[in-house]
């Protein structure tokens, strides 16, 4: 059995798609639509995605395949190495009259041949995926290889964090989810529990009112409150890496970055790295 097959298997690792599963139960159009305008403005808008071919590394819900789909993206491939998330993703292209301009597959961004085997494309979306492999440079090294000669890469990575009394250092995190992942599901519901007080305290703090907060939180990416909250405590493996690092590491892989949002804490940072015609 190849190792990140035995990694995926290994009870320390989160199923990100049984989770996402459960937030296709409660989608809404206002939540695609949402997902839609994210994956469009970060990108330049609709008309940089009409006609172009997509690829989407860890799909998870496959909500932004989906979004790639209603952009008028000329071809989709949806990746996935969990089998919910292949479900969840297939339950979408369904919704979508099953076009035959879109693709699924189940395999690794570990999987040197696998990724290979897909060739090339315009626009490579990743986002939030890449950094819970186990092997996240060697992630990067094989997505890499999917963009084609001036196509983009849309990435999301976790910061590097090292300020403890806002939100808890990186390394601080990696030891919360390494124990909500050997625990059970009495442990996994009292630490959703805690976090979810604390986050609301947090709101309160700011003079915000989480009610309100959590019922809007579909405005971000057309995600849901308490699945990212699930999916942040159990994201493991987890890795991380500062704006800098990513920058100067795809650089010298012939990249430039044309955008960047920041995020001056534990979220993830978002990347739009073009490729240098070479």
């Amino acid at each position: 059995m190849p190792l990140y097959e035995q990694t995926y298997k290994n009870k320390d690792h989160f199923s990100f798609g049984r989770n996402w599963k459960n937030f296709l139960e409660s989608l809404s159009d206002e939540k695609i639509k949402e997902a839609e305008d994210s994956l469009t403005s970060f990108l330049g808008g609709k008309q940089n995605i009409e006609g172009k071919t997509f690829v989407d590394i860890g799909c998870g819900s496959g909500l932004f395949s989906y979004a790639a789909f209603l952009s008028g993206a000329e071809k989709i491939v949806s990746v996935d190495i969990d089998d919910y998330s292949v479900n969840c993703v297939t339950s979408l292209w369904e919704k979508a009259g099953r076009p035959e301009n879109w693709i699924i597959k189940k395999g690794s961004a570990l999987d040197t041949d696998f990724i290979l085997s897909l060739g090339t494309f315009d626009i490579v979306y990743s986002w939030g995926v890449l950094h819970h492999t186990g092997n996240m440079y060697q992630a990067f090294d094989n997505v890499t290889r999917l963009v084609g000669q001036k196509g983009s890469f849309f990435l999301a990575i976790y910061n590097r964090f090292d300020t403890p009394f806002r939100g808890g250092t990186s390394e601080f995190w990696l030891w919360v989810k390494q124990m909500y992942n050997q625990g059970g599901d009495a442990t996994k519901s009292v630490m959703n529990f805690i976090y979810g007080s604390y986050m609301a305290l947090m709101m309160l703090a700011r003079l915000k009112n989480p009610f309100t907060e959590i019922r809007n939180y579909k405005s971000n990416r057309g995600m849901s409150w308490y699945h990212d909250l699930v999916d942040w405590l159990g994201g493991y493996p987890y890795e991380y890496a500062g704006p800098d690092e990513i920058v100067n590491y795809f650089g010298k892989k012939s990249f430039a970055c044309q955008k960047m949002i920041f995020r001056n804490g534990i979220g993830c940072n978002e990347f739009l790295l073009t490729k240098i015609h070479e």
